[in-house]
């Protein structure tokens, strides 16, 4: 007998995406909106450029590198 078994997908949960900012008191800054209207660039010299959090938080939440780099705006 076979079976057909739809693969299981993960629910995405992390809406905002965030950048290093060691001035901030969790280390990271959000940068959902400037990612998604402003030029932007990563220039590849540093280990996170852009990140999400799990759940949005950067002090709760796992992080996921989405990008290496260094974030710049232009």
């Amino acid at each position: 007998m076979a079976m057909n078994v739809p693969t299981m997908v993960a629910e995405k949960t992390a809406t905002k995406v965030w950048t290093p900012d060691a001035s901030l008191p969790y280390g990271y800054r959000d940068i959902t909106n400037l990612e998604i209207s402003q030029d932007y660039s990563c220039n590849g010299t540093g280990p996170e450029c852009e990140v999400e959090f799990s759940n949005d938080d950067p002090a709760t939440g796992i992080k996921n590198v989405l990008e290496a780099g260094v974030f710049t705006e232009m």
